[in-house]
């Protein structure tokens, strides 16, 4: 199957999208005590937190009415908790406990219209109600994954990146681009990066719209365009980008992919603004 000729990939949250908090239970030595400093280090707890069930109601309730922990400006609070089987086996009282406690306190939080949301890992799946809701139970093969979609080198596939910044911080995002994406393009075939062009004010009125808050003061969305030709498959580098711009610090507000196939009109219309990924004449 050829994959779309236009899709999106949204950047990873930024800090300010939403509050987000990791951790896992304690491996060696499981504890309640330990899980109670899991959470103290993962989301950063005052130093007078109590360690115990009644001290974690009271800053979750804290989160929730955005007195610490979260930030009014943010979509919501994700606390996600690998390993949480552990926990259910040394002590299945605490850990209901522990996601009846979250769950009230999500539900003071809608109040303040703050969603708050708690993902756990674990084998056990028979947890009880809590807060008066069932637990609700997946995973991630609940869902197909994305199929196939490769390309060749007489394709040619397209990467717009669309980034908020004022005209330096944006060549200097180009300048950084090279060498944070040349391995995994270099891989693939011949690449080129092209220079930063503002986005056109349509583009710019849309984004800005259906953005959760205002671009920065003096910052302007400009778009990246990334080609390429090589053989891969489009899904599985598209996963790629988005990995690796993250781990690189290299935040970006969409990743938009296009597949322009071999012998179409429109491949030879994009194909012009990489001169260096036209074919080559040897002499």
């Amino acid at each position: 199957m050829r994959p779309r000729s236009n899709s999106t990939a949204h950047a990873p949250a930024s800090p300010i999208s939403a509050t987000s908090y990791t951790t896992s239970m304690p491996i060696h030595g499981p504890t309640v005590a330990g899980m109670h400093t899991a959470f103290a280090n993962a989301m950063s707890f005052p130093a007078y937190y109590g360690c115990n069930l009644d001290a974690l109601n009271d800053v979750l309730s804290d989160v929730a009415g955005f007195d610490y922990g979260s930030d009014p400006a943010s979509f919501g609070t994700v606390l996600a908790i690998a390993g949480y089987d552990t926990l259910a086996e040394i002590d299945r009282g605490t850990a209901d406990a522990v996601l009846d406690i979250f769950a009230v306190q999500a539900r003071l939080a809608a109040l303040y219209a703050h969603p708050m949301l708690c993902l756990v890992e674990s084998t056990v799946t028979d947890f009880p109600a809590v807060g008066g809701r069932p637990v609700s139970v997946g995973s991630f093969w609940d869902v197909e994954p994305d199929p196939p979609a490769p390309f060749h080198d007489e394709d040619l596939i397209e990467h717009v990146l669309q980034v908020y910044a004022d005209e330096d911080s944006a060549s200097q995002y180009v300048a950084a681009l090279h060498s944070v994406l040349a391995d995994t393009l270099t891989d693939l075939g011949r690449w080129q990066i092209l220079d930063p062009v503002l986005a056109s004010e349509r583009t710019a009125a849309f984004r800005t719209e259906y953005r959760q808050e205002s671009p920065p003061p003096g910052n302007w969305l400009w778009e990246i365009f990334i080609g390429l030709r090589g053989v891969g498959d489009c899904t599985v580098l598209g996963n790629q980008l988005v990995h690796v711009l993250s781990d690189a610090g290299m935040h970006f507000d969409q990743l938009i992919t296009r597949f322009y196939a071999a012998g179409t009109e429109e491949r030879g219309q994009a194909l012009n603004r990489y001169p260096n990924l036209r074919n080559r004449v040897y002499l």
